[in-house]
């Protein structure tokens, strides 16, 4: 009885309270829409960079040292198909498949900084900067497996 008693008191506080005060119910001149409006969206939408944009922009903010820093690091590797190596290395960071002996002969190469380098900045390509969480550890883990498995290079390798 007890319980029936005070959600009765309980109802008819609340009604009295929603009768005393019928402004909290209307809209009142403040309020604003919470929804953009189409037109809004549209334009939104319109003004979005595509991937293409996203990827150019990330090009424009390094500067010209460090673009020749790179296209060095792409030098040293002394690969006949750098961009095979780096499918390859992304095939490995992404989908566990492992580079080649020729590409990690190449990495070993270039060294590690230019390894981490480059790989950092192959993440930031829009395409792939979903994976970045997994750039750094398995990047190390290339490094690491490449550098043990062909050794110190020799100056008369390759």
């Amino acid at each position: 009885m007890e319980n029936k008693t005070m959600f009765m008191i309980f109802s008819s506080i609340m009604i009295l309270l929603s009768f005393s005060h019928p402004t909290l119910a209307k809209e009142g001149d403040n309020d604003k829409q919470v929804l953009i409006l189409d037109d809004e969206f549209d334009a939104m939408i319109a003004r979005s960079p595509t991937a293409e944009d996203y990827n150019e922009n990330v090009g424009r903010k390094y500067s010209k040292k460090q673009k020749e820093y790179l296209l060095n690091c792409s030098i040293k590797m002394d690969i006949p198909d750098p961009d095979k190596c780096i499918e390859e290395v992304l095939a490995e960071i992404i989908q566990n498949k492992s580079a080649s002996r020729d590409c990690c002969l190449g990495i070993v190469k270039a060294g590690k900084e230019c390894h981490m380098e480059y790989m950092k900045l192959i993440f930031q390509i829009y395409q792939l900067k979903r994976f970045t969480s997994k750039r750094f550890s398995k990047t190390n883990e290339i490094w690491k497996r490449c550098s043990t498995g062909i050794g110190a290079v020799s100056p008369y390798s390759g």
